[in-house]
């Protein structure tokens, strides 16, 4: 097994680092960041072996104050006196092993001498998202996908101290909606700012988990940037996995939400594209996509952390009920051991299906590690 040193920055829960596992690497963490708290217990418990320990509340609390941890992933947390013992003694763990998750407060002189292999960055999309406000991710805009010139903050300080100690790789992952038009002058000036630093970037390109037979119709941008020289080669496709739908990912013997609706409503089959096929319900919502419902036997939709396509609904038996956040989760190659880890620490349904949405699918990233650090 090869070993390899790895920062997660944004490292939610361990998509990257699985991938890296998965395909035989060693993965030693460097560091990680992150301030959604069930991420960072999702990481936690998974890969760096933390485990509930006995805690004086009121000390643990008073400590995490020095610290922006969110309960939302979107704000800064302003009381985490609800949260169990359990959780606030992983992420009290956490923090004490790292010091700081927080992008904007990591020390750049921790880094130094670390011998950094991979540096992954899957900045905050709500900015870019076509979700969400666009509200750009310029230098001069305090977004939230602002957060990727934190990256800039961190390497141009190490390598102001010591070129030797740049990371030899980085990977950044984001939504396809990176590459409109309106972010194309960003984009650009992220890359040339890397230039500045020794990085020679591919350009940004898509993947979508359809082109690897995957049960989910999911495109992302991806771009690696590789310190010093080194040739840069074109993403390809090589190995072929078995084909998988909505049918292969489903678990008939867990709970399912039904759909509750009004029994008269006319169900029409539609149209059929990118391997999805779906039907429709007459008169149910005037959002559309409130309305689909697929298939079993074909694929399911890009799933995301808002509006309908969280709530994905498919025909089974004749019933129509909605996906649980196990079947979220198998979507992007993560097993039902992790799913048992989380709900033992009591993170909701609700809320694993949130973890699910913002990941990354682990099969896309195994291709992308085999060919790019091979």
């Amino acid at each position: 097994m090869k070993t390899i040193n790895l920062f997660e920055a944004f490292s939610w829960i361990w998509s990257q680092h699985l991938a890296l596992k998965n395909i035989w690497f060693d993965v030693k963490i460097i560091w990680i960041s992150d301030w959604y708290i069930d991420a960072i217990i999702a990481y936690s418990i998974n890969h760096l072996q933390i485990k509930e320990i006995e805690i004086n509340k009121k000390e643990v609390l008073e400590y995490l104050k020095n610290y922006s941890l969110s309960l939302d992933s979107k704000t800064a947390a302003k009381n985490l006196n609800w949260l169990s013992n359990k959780k606030l003694s992983i992420v009290y763990q956490a923090i004490k092993r790292f010091w700081n998750l927080d992008i904007r407060k990591i020390s750049w002189e921790s880094l130094i001498w670390k011998d950094i292999d991979l540096f992954t960055y899957s900045f905050p999309c709500q900015d870019i998202s076509q979700q969400w406000k666009q509200k750009w991710f310029s230098k001069n805009k305090k977004t939230r996908s602002w957060l990727l010139w934190e990256i800039e903050r961190i390497l141009k300080k190490i390598n102001h101290l010591d070129k030797k100690s740049l990371p030899k790789v980085l990977m950044m992952e984001n939504v396809k909606a990176l590459l409109n038009k309106n972010f194309k002058k960003d984009l650009n000036l992220w890359i040339k700012e890397l230039e500045k630093l020794w990085y020679k970037s591919t350009y940004p390109f898509v993947v979508n988990s359809l082109n690897l037979w995957e049960a989910q119709n999911r495109e992302r941008v991806f771009m690696f940037s590789f310190l010093w020289e080194k040739e840069i080669k074109e993403f390809k496709i090589k190995n072929k996995h078995k084909e998988k739908f909505i049918k292969d990912i489903f678990k008939k013997d867990t709970f399912h939400q039904e759909f509750i609706s009004n029994k008269n409503i006319k169900i029409i089959e539609k149209e059929q594209k990118y391997w999805i096929k779906k039907a429709f319900l007459e008169w149910f919502s005037s959002f559309n996509a409130e309305n689909y419902l697929y298939y079993m036997n074909w694929k399911a939709p890009t799933i995301t952390a808002s509006w309908a396509q969280s709530r994905i609904k498919i025909l089974y038996k004749w019933n129509i009920i909605y996906l649980n956040s196990l079947e979220h989760l198998r979507l992007q190659w993560f097993d039902e051991k992790f799913y048992k880890k989380l709900v033992k620490v009591w993170i909701t349904e609700t809320k694993i299906k949130f973890l699910a949405w913002n990941s990354i699918n682990i099969k896309v990233l195994e291709e992308l590690f085999k060919f790019y650090l091979s």
